[in-house]
């Protein structure tokens, strides 16, 4: 009922959203899904539907790429026949909404990464164990659409404007809204910012998803905008309708957008004119259903070996060389809330979902007789000779994910984390480092357990946090990030990269004459000098390297402890932690003083799927069930950012803790 009168003035004025109600409660689909659908005209044509429209700005006014060079916003402009408001709480967009009773299966990460004081802290809105919430951390959205929004295609922080409303929501200069707060004053001291009252919020680029491979539209354009702040021109520029130039990222946080010189200074937008029809209409290639391509440019993940030329002996997922798409599986609807396709997984829509799990798709349920099997033309397994036990203690992803189990588990690189889609050279070696496939047990929502006699097996990727920290009443919580760097800008004197910087170690001709005591020696390469002089002058590099990285990292700590009052500095990094000693000695808190903060946050996963001639097991029992299996021995080996520290190794099944005697 508050649904329905949200919607009309007079409850009983229409007959036929009431019609539409009775027939929500009949077919259990959310009444305000289908009331929101009812709002808006629909060509429902598998053909799908040619868009030649007229673009419109964040005042929606029809631009014109001569008198009105604004970016289009896609509120606006796509607004006016999808509904904004209601696509604009799908699972992309509304981590800062905070429903983390919805969460679900923990998922991939936002990394907040800051090379410069070696910060690589997993960040989540959705409540998942292992992670930090923003909000704890004193971030504001506008902070994490600034840091990660190049990777995300918008971030709902408010309830979202419907579309069409009036100017009252509208922008005071492309695309920024006139009612954004002014700058937090206490900002400097915080650590929070919000300079969304200059950019405007990260609002959704319908595009980033619902764009035809090879149109044109490039999805690095708008992470390269995104980087420079243009949050509103974005859309504009990744489209290829328009090249922006100029960045909001070099405007003041007191920059007033009212002043008399403001246009002056707001980046500029120059229209590809021969875009336009001679009515003013521009021709949009929209898919409704979203490319492989799309999806991969942020959820591509690689065997870090790949970038070193080692790629064309990795498969695509099997169900992709079948002809299928991501979206075959991870549907939708209008609300966008995209299902995830894991075990017990309750679609907020309530619409049934089962069936586009694994086993739903492949086995069905013998205790749901409505779930479908069978969808696409899904085979049936016979799994002949394998014993039921497996069923209760693997998920299918155990046996079916990824290349197999190596005996060291490797790294690998991901789209967001490792910003994937930018032209560089990459070693495999970036940080952080993410490692998989490990195998660890969880239940049935995919939830870690404490021991493998708990759950089921499913293959995870895991990350070791880094990150600065303060300890107060024997509890450990990370820094805002930004503060961090704020406070650690002169202690560390890191220009770019914390682990990098504090690994160069230069000797002085003086120093190398002392050591090698010979002046003409100490002036070659030291490439060039005998076996015995180059063991003396790594042996001297190291020295000076740990006593230049305890001397800044110490100074780092001090600095900290002198901002925060009452509190003992630490930083997290490869599973240990660190802290100042009362005669100033770096020293590493033991496991019983660090707790969880120093442990791994790690995550299931299902892709890429591999044929069943080469799942776990196919070789034999052997393959898992003996003491040199890769399931419980394979090497882990963590990576932290402090260049004289090197975490322990371990074997997976110290993260497992199953009964081995077994």
């Amino acid at each position: 009922m508050i649904a329905v009168s949200s919607h009309l003035k007079n409850p009983f004025s229409n007959l036929f959203d009431w019609l539409l109600l009775l027939l929500c409660c009949f077919l259990s689909v959310p009444t305000s899904q289908i009331l929101a659908q009812s709002r808006y005209a629909t060509s429902d044509n598998w053909a799908g539907y040619v868009h030649w429209i007229d673009l419109y700005d964040a005042d929606n006014n029809r631009i014109d790429p001569v008198e009105n060079p604004r970016p289009y916003s896609p509120e606006r402009t796509c607004g006016r026949c999808h509904d904004y408001k209601t696509i604009a709480h799908g699972w992309h967009f509304n981590g800062p909404l905070g429903n983390a009773s919805a969460s679900g299966r923990p998922g991939v990460p936002l990394i907040w990464s800051d090379p410069r004081t070696g910060t690589h802290l997993p960040l989540s809105y959705r409540g998942w164990p292992g992670t930090t919430s923003p909000e704890s951390l004193g971030l504001t959205p506008w902070q994490v659409s600034a840091q990660l929004g190049g990777y995300l295609p918008g971030l709902t922080t408010v309830e979202a404007p419907q579309s069409g409303s009036s100017k009252e929501a509208a922008g005071a200069a492309d695309g920024i809204s006139q009612t954004q707060a002014a700058p937090d004053s206490s900002a400097s001291t915080s650590g929070s910012l919000d300079r969304s009252h200059i950019t405007g919020d990260l609002a959704l680029d319908c595009m980033l998803c619902h764009h035809r491979p090879g149109s044109g539209y490039s999805p690095f354009t708008w992470t390269e905008q995104i980087g420079e702040q243009n949050f509103a021109y974005a859309p504009t520029a990744a489209l290829g309708l328009a090249v922006v130039t100029g960045g909001m990222r070099r405007l003041k946080d007191d920059f007033d957008l009212k002043s008399e010189a403001a246009q002056e200074q707001l980046p500029k937008v120059d229209y590809e004119t021969s875009r336009f029809r001679s009515d003013g209409k521009v021709f949009i290639d929209v898919i409704r259903k979203p490319a492989n391509e799309s999806c991969y440019y942020c959820h591509t993940n690689v065997a870090a070996s790949s970038v070193m030329g080692e790629r064309w002996l990795h498969d695509q997922d099997v169900h992709l060389r079948a002809g299928m798409s991501c979206s075959d599986c991870h549907r939708n609807g209008l609300d966008h809330q995209t299902v995830r396709g894991f075990p017990a997984e309750q679609h907020p829509s309530g619409a049934q979902a089962a069936s586009l799990s694994c086993v739903g798709c492949h086995l069905g349920n013998q205790s749901d007789i409505t779930v479908q099997v069978g969808r696409l033309g899904a085979p049936q397994p016979a799994h002949r000779g394998l014993p039921p036990v497996h069923f209760e203690k693997l998920t299918c992803t155990a046996c079916h994910r990824g290349t197999g189990l190596d005996s060291v588990v490797p790294r690998q690189l991901q789209s967001m984390t490792h910003r994937l889609g930018e032209h560089v050279k990459r070693t495999g070696l970036e940080l952080p480092a993410i490692h998989g496939d490990v195998m660890l047990p969880v239940d049935e929502t995919g939830q870690r357990v404490a021991s493998a006699d708990q759950g089921v097996y499913a293959p995870h990727r895991m990350l070791w946090p880094s990150y600065w920290a303060v300890r107060q009443a024997d509890r450990i919580r990370p820094l805002n990030p930004e503060l961090a760097a704020e406070i650690l800008r002169k202690p560390l004197r890191v220009r770019r990269d914390f682990t990098e910087e504090l690994s160069e170690v230069k000797l002085s001709p003086s120093q190398r004459t002392e050591i090698l005591g010979d002046q003409r020696a100490a002036r070659q390469k030291t490439e060039e000098l005998s076996q015995h002089q180059q063991t003396l002058i790594r042996e001297a590099e190291a020295t000076q390297r740990k006593r230049l990285v305890n001397e800044r990292i110490l100074a780092g700590l001090a600095e900290i402890e002198s901002k925060v009052t009452g509190s003992q500095a630490v930083l997290v990094s490869g599973g240990a932690g660190f802290v100042r000693s009362q005669d100033n000695q770096l020293v590493q808190l033991d496991a019983s003083e660090l707790g969880s903060a120093g442990d791994p946050y790690a995550w299931p996963t299902a892709h890429a799927v591999r044929p069943a001639r080469q799942a776990l097991g196919v070789t034999g029992c052997q393959e898992c069930h003996s003491d040199q299996s890769n399931f419980f021995f394979a090497q882990l080996q963590p990576v932290g950012v402090v260049p004289t520290y090197e975490p322990a190794s371990l074997v997976v099944h110290q993260l497992q803790r199953p009964a081995l005697q077994r």
